[in-house]
């Protein structure tokens, strides 16, 4: 560890000027101040860049990298090429974090002596608390095995983040653990798996939780080109994970969890954006509710919303004209 630095805590930066200033002073904001804050602005177009040297001639522990737009998995790697913090923590760069959040994080780290810290998230939309993730189910079970652990968190909508974690910066390093680049979707889950992978413990903190703040730019209420294919390419990973565990129920909520994101990736057909033709459209539904793969995803049971239930259903008698029928009307009501 150089420099003394406890934390370094990495922000890829793209267009976010109407959010920047808010994310920095959250950070410079923190109860624990031996940080570093890495901005590495990926080829804003718009006042990122600017405002990002404005924070670092103000203070000495920003540094900011200036690169051509790669995306945000390729911005973190450069952030993890520079880091020198002992732990590291990702920020996404319209999202905060709470006065103590660094500092509670980094205390379970040392305290449990683990490899992962997770907490949980809160959920913000005009700077109103919508809800929460919780994690506090959780504590009681931490000698269960890692991959359980993770498939409850993906249950709970808090394993593929990496903003809700603290990662050891020296497990990084030595097995040369980086974020994926080849999609726009999903690094974030490439890099969490790959980290579990090398992991030996993890432990959870219930007394802060990550802000994550929901705005209608964000890349999560865009049409998504390929996302069928990265959501396989991201189940497949896992599914070989847990296929090395033997505890049946894990797979179930594996199972469940991506009946959830496969409900979304039917519904990005239907966002506004998708370039398909109603025939495509419908060929593309036919072929992946087909799929042999998806029919074991779908096959368990699925009471958790009536969206999901209706979408399993579907996907069970194989009926792409009723699917079709089914999402125009979703798009209508609700998009």
């Amino acid at each position: 560890m150089e420099g003394g630095n406890l934390v370094s805590v990495i922000i890829p930066v793209f267009n976010a000027e109407n959010y920047l200033s808010r994310c920095i002073e959250s950070i410079l904001g923190q109860t624990l101040t031996s940080f570093e804050l890495i901005l590495i602005n990926d080829g804003s177009v718009d006042s990122s860049g600017d405002i990002c040297n404005a924070y670092a001639s103000l203070d000495e522990r920003i540094k900011v990298v200036h690169i051509d737009n790669h995306g945000p998995g390729y911005a973190r790697n450069i952030g993890l090429e520079m880091a020198k913090g002992k732990y590291i923590q990702f920020t996404d760069s319209d999202d905060t974090l709470p006065p103590n959040y660094i500092e509670a994080l980094y205390h379970r780290v040392e305290h449990e002596n683990t490899d992962l810290v997770v907490c949980g998230i809160t959920n913000v939309k005009n700077n109103k608390e919508m809800n929460k993730f919780k994690i506090e189910d959780l504590l009681s079970n931490q000698n269960k095995p890692l991959i359980e652990l993770f498939v409850h968190l993906l249950e709970k909508g808090l394993a593929y983040s990496s903003c809700n974690k603290l990662y050891r910066n020296d497990l990084i390093q030595k097995d040369k653990i980086k974020f994926g680049t080849e999609f726009k979707l999903g690094e974030d889950a490439l890099f969490n798996i790959s980290y579990l992978k090398k992991s030996n413990k993890i432990s959870f903190e219930n007394s802060v939780y990550y802000e994550y703040h929901q705005n209608n730019g964000s890349l999560v209420h865009k049409y998504v080109q390929n996302k069928y294919e990265i959501q396989m390419y991201l189940y497949e990973k896992l599914k070989k994970l847990v296929d090395e565990g033997t505890n049946i129920h894990t797979n179930e909520n594996m199972y469940l969890y991506y009946q959830y994101e496969f409900s979304f990736v039917f519904i990005n057909y239907y966002l506004p954006g998708c370039p398909m033709s109603p025939t495509e459209r419908k060929k593309m539904i036919y072929e992946i509710i087909h799929d042999d793969i998806i029919q074991e995803i779908f096959k368990v049971p699925n009471e958790r919303s009536n969206l999901q239930k209706m979408i399993r259903t579907l996907v069970r008698i194989r009926n792409a004209t009723v699917m079709d029928i089914f999402l125009r009307a979703f798009r209508r009501r609700y998009l």
